[in-house]
C-alpha cells in the first residue's frame, strides 16, 4: 500500500474512508473501469467495520427507534443493563437529532422508510457476489439464514405481528416455535418462547479480514490506499483539493465515506447532516464452549451472538456519547451476563472487548448520493448498525449514480437534501 507522497498530479476518483462502505465502494469502481485512491488515517477496516456483528441482515428494514421503545425510554435509562445509554454531555447534541427521528416515526414517513431499507436490503447478497468474487473473499460468507430469539411470548407476539410488513416489502421470514428453534440451533435455552427464522441472511466470519482483502485486491487491481488524516476538502478550479497534514492532495471527484468524521467535512461545505455518534461495544469469547451455526438475536437485550472464525463475538447495544469520550468497556463484558438466559452453556475464558463508532442519521437511512451545490461531491455514510448489510448495495447504488446511470432503486430517498 503506498503513502501520499507516492501520488503527483489529480486523482480521478478519490475516496475519503477505509471502512467496509468506501472499500466496496472502490472494489465496484474498479470493476467498471474507474481508478480509485482510497485514504484514511487508519488500516483499511481498522474502525466500526472491524468490530461489527458480521450479520446480513436483510431484515433490518425497521428503523432502530419505534414509538414504543420511546415510551420505554426513562426507564432504560435508569436500568444498568439497558441496551441503551446516553451519556449526559451529549444530551444537548442529541435533542435536535432526536426531534428529527419523531419525525421520522411518523406513519407515512416510517412506511417510506421502510420501503427504502427493504429495497436496498433485498438486494444485500446478489450485489456482495462479484465483489467477494474480484477479492477472493468468497469463503468469509455463510448463507444459513439467522435468528431472532424471545424468551417471553409477548415479545413473540410483538415480533410476530412484524411478519406481514415484511412480507410486503420483500423479505422472507417465518414465525417458529421453540422445538424448531432447537432442532435449528441446539445450544440456546429450552424454555425460549419461539422466535422468527429469516432464511435467506448471512453472515461473515471476519469482517476485519473481508476488508482487508478488499484492501489488497484495491490495489492488486491499480488503485491506492493511502495513510492520511483528511482535515478538509474544498473545490478548487476543475479539482478538489483534499488537505492532510502530510501535503495537499487533487482528485476530479470525491467521495465522503468516512463514517462519522463525514460531517464535520460536509458541514464546512455549507450541508446540513444531522449526524451522531452512536457508539457500538462487542465481546469477543474465543473459546465460547457451544456452537451456532448462524446469528442469533436475542430479542429482549437485543443484541446478536454471532459465529466467527476465531469464536464467537457478542455484539449490540448503543451508547450515546462524544466519539472522543472514553469507552466503557462494561458495555462489553455486561454482553456475557445477559446471553447466559438464551445460551447457558456459554463461556466467557480470555473474553476481549472493542468500541467502535456507529455513524447514525436520524431516520435511520443512509446518506448515499450526489451534492446539488458542489460538482463531483459524492457522499456514502450514515449506515448506523446495518453497514456491513448494505455495503455491497450501496456500492453499487453510488457507482450507478457516478456514472449517471439507471440503478436497481431509486437513489432519491438517501440524499443529503432530505435534511434541508
Amino acid at each position: 500500500m503506498r503513502s501520499s507522497s507516492d501520488v503527483s498530479g489529480t486523482m480521478p476518483v478519490a475516496i475519503v474512508g477505509a471502512g467496509v462502505i468506501g472499500l466496496s465502494l472502490a472494489v465496484q469502481l474498479q470493476r467498471e473501469g474507474q481508478r480509485v485512491t482510497v485514504i484514511d488515517a487508519g488500516e483499511p477496516g481498522g474502525g466500526a467495520s472491524y468490530g461489527n456483528a458480521g450479520f446480513i441482515s436483510q431484515g433490518s428494514i425497521f428503523p432502530p427507534a419505534s414509538l414504543s421503545l420511546l415510551k420505554k425510554l426513562p426507564s432504560m435509562l435508569l436500568d444498568p443493563d439497558s441496551p441503551l445509554v446516553i451519556r449526559p454531555s451529549y444530551l444537548t447534541h442529541l435533542l435536535p437529532w432526536g426531534l428529527r427521528l419523531l419525525l421520522a416515526l411518523r406513519t407515512p414517513r416510517l412506511r417510506r422508510i421502510i420501503e427504502a431499507l427493504a429495497a436496498m436490503n433485498r438486494q444485500a447478497i446478489p450485489t456482495y457476489r462479484n465483489l467477494l468474487s474480484a477479492a477472493q473473499a468468497e469463503d468469509l460468507f455463510v448463507q444459513k439464514g439467522s435468528l431472532l430469539v424471545c424468551r417471553y411470548g409477548a415479545t413473540l407476539s410483538e415480533k410476530t405481528a412484524l411478519i406481514p410488513t415484511y412480507r410486503e416489502n420483500g423479505i422472507a421470514v417465518e414465525k417458529i416455535d421453540r422445538d424448531t428453534l432447537l432442532g435449528l440451533e441446539p445450544s440456546l435455552s429450552a424454555d425460549l418462547a419461539g422466535g422468527l427464522y429469516f432464511p435467506t441472511n448471512a453472515h461473515c466470519v471476519d469482517p476485519g479480514e473481508l476488508c482487508l482483502r478488499f484492501a489488497r485486491s484495491i490495489v492488486s487491481h491499480g488503485g491506492q490506499i493511502l495513510r492520511a488524516e483528511v482535515a478538509r476538502i474544498f473545490h478548487e478550479g476543475d479539482a478538489w483539493r483534499i488537505m492532510t497534514p502530510s501535503g495537499d492532495l487533487f482528485a476530479s471527484r470525491i467521495v465522503v465515506a468516512a463514517g462519522h468524521r463525514s460531517g464535520s467535512l460536509l458541514t464546512t461545505l455549507g450541508l446540513k447532516v444531522p449526524l451522531a455518534s452512536e457508539r457500538g461495544y462487542h465481546l469477543m469469547l474465543p473459546t465460547p464452549g457451544l456452537k451456532l451455526t448462524r446469528p442469533v438475536v436475542m430479542a429482549e437485550p437485543f443484541f446478536a451472538a454471532t459465529p466467527m472464525q476465531h469464536g464467537m463475538r457478542l455484539a449490540g447495544t448503543v451508547e450515546f456519547a462524544n466519539a472522543d469520550a472514553p469507552p466503557d468497556f462494561r458495555r462489553s463484558t455486561n454482553l456475557y451476563k445477559l446471553a447466559l438466559p438464551y445460551l447457558p452453556g456459554l463461556k466467557n475464558d480470555d473474553e476481549a472487548t472493542w468500541m467502535g463508532i456507529r455513524p447514525s442519521l436520524p431516520d435511520a437511512l443512509p446518506a448515499i448520493g450526489r451534492s446539488f451545490t458542489h460538482p463531483d461531491l459524492y457522499y456514502s455514510f450514515g449506515h448506523q448498525h446495518v453497514g456491513l448489510t448494505q455495503a455491497a448495495a450501496s456500492a453499487q447504488l453510488l457507482t450507478d449514480v457516478i456514472l449517471n446511470r439507471p440503478s436497481f432503486m431509486d437513489a432519491a430517498p438517501f440524499g443529503l437534501e432530505r435534511f434541508g
